[in-house]
């Protein structure tokens, strides 16, 4: 990755923190606290149309094994 590259990411993230200051906070948290087996991960999308969109896993070895591979 170019230092041009590197430098936008970096603006961006500070944009999105400034807009969202919450976030970081989140994302450590579960960092700090990491991923386990039997673990419940959901997500959810709500549109401002009212249309909104929820799925959710638990995590299982074969999971943690994967992220090791990402790590």
């Amino acid at each position: 990755m170019d230092i041009g590259a590197m430098f936008k990411i970096k603006d961006a993230w500070g944009k999105f923190t400034a807009n969202h200051p919450r976030i970081p906070g989140f994302l450590d948290s579960i960092k700090d606290k990491g991923f386990v087996e039997g673990q419940e991960i959901a997500i959810a999308v709500r549109y401002p149309d009212g249309t909104e969109f929820k799925t959710g896993i638990k995590v299982q070895k074969t999971d943690l094994d994967l992220l090791d591979l990402v790590k």
